[in-house]
């Protein structure tokens, strides 16, 4: 067996190497499977394993499916955690496409069409653009985190709500379309916040006119002084309703 060999594939890859791997360094199966068994080698995800203990992250999950699966596209939370985007650990998620098969423990395969517009690089990754990533997140994620990844993704402006109308559209008929037209309901009024929306609710219920959710105040020279949570142009009045933990920066607060 080459070790040096495929000592250097794991050191390019984080550690990792497959099977394929080591057989392709002159590792026959029974050696392969005498080190998995003797502890020299750990088994890290199906066919890809490890010289050393490793914990399971979730960024090690999503390399080591990558390594089994290199055509695909990170998706959805998988991509999220590459683009920086604060995500709850939902699995691994790749984009494969129509027509393949592939079968690994914790990893979820999206299959709808991918356009070229929607491939981002992300290093020697490919991965989701961002607009197609928070939408996949909203159908991945626990229904309360994709609200509140909604709630961010629109105040960061990483998908605006006519682009995430026209994604909502293109899904009709598909699985979980009824749960994204309810995250449309929630952020239809244009609050940003659970707390603005629940405030919009009360308004409209005592039929309260004469306001709107996150309303631009300029100065005379129109340039853009703050956005107020729910504002009353004619009477000159705005109601802030969250602090600075929903605004994230020092400078927003």
């Amino acid at each position: 067996m080459d070790k040096a060999r495929l000592q250097a594939l794991a050191i390019r890859q984080g550690g990792l190497f497959t099977r394929a791997q080591a057989r392709a360094c002159g590792c026959s199966a029974y050696q392969v499977r005498r080190r998995l068994v003797a502890g020299e080698w750990h088994r890290v995800l199906g066919p890809v394993y490890s010289a050393r203990p490793v914990q399971l992250t979730a960024h090690l999950r999503d390399t080591a499916a990558l390594l089994v699966v290199p055509w695909a596209v990170l998706a959805g939370p998988s991509a999220a955690r590459r683009l920086g985007i604060r995500v709850p650990d939902a699995g691994t998620y790749l984009w494969i496409g129509d027509g393949r098969r592939v079968d690994l423990p914790g990893v979820t395969y999206l299959r709808a069409p991918l356009s070229p517009r929607d491939r981002w690089p992300a290093g020697d990754t490919v991965v989701t653009a961002v607009g197609r990533t928070v939408f996949d997140c909203l159908l991945a994620l626990p229904e309360a985190d994709a609200l509140r990844l909604l709630d961010e993704a629109l105040r960061e402006r990483w998908i605006s709500l006519g682009e995430l109308a026209a994604r909502v559209r293109a899904h009709a008929g598909r699985p979980g379309a009824p749960r994204l037209v309810a995250l449309m309901r929630h952020v239809a009024s244009g609050a940003r916040s659970d707390a603005e929306r629940r405030a919009v609710a009360l308004l409209r219920a005592a039929r309260i006119s004469g306001w709107s959710a996150n309303y631009r105040i300029e100065d005379a020279q129109g340039h853009l002084v703050a956005v107020g949570d729910l504002v009353f142009p004619a009477a000159r009045l705005v109601v802030e309703l969250d602090g600075r933990s929903f605004h994230a920066t020092a400078d927003r607060f």
